[in-house]
């Protein structure tokens, strides 16, 4: 009569951990989904002249160095923190 508690009881907890475990992986998973799409989207203007685009990106650390060029101006580098989405300074290049 003990050895069937003992089964009774080991198959409830064993029950009850599975279906746990279960539950919060699923939780998990969801979570991790939700977060990519609540992401805060944003529109950043460099606030250049009609006519200019973008010949080169690169990166160092925190910051985006970006060739610009046209829009009736000299070629320039826009120095960009993308931790704070704003522009640094621009460089002229004669």
């Amino acid at each position: 009569m003990n050895k069937l508690k003992l089964i009774k009881t080991a198959v409830f907890i064993l029950t009850f951990m599975l279906i746990f475990c279960t539950l919060s992986l699923i939780g998990l998973l969801y979570s991790k989904n939700t977060k990519k799409d609540s992401a805060p989207k944003e529109k950043i203007s460099l606030k250049q002249e009609t006519g200019s685009y973008i010949k080169n990106i690169q990166t160092a650390e925190d910051k985006l160095y970006i060739h610009v060029i046209g829009g009736g101006r000299e070629d320039r580098i826009i120095i960009f923190d993308a931790n704070e989405n704003k522009v640094i300074s621009t460089i002229e290049i004669n």
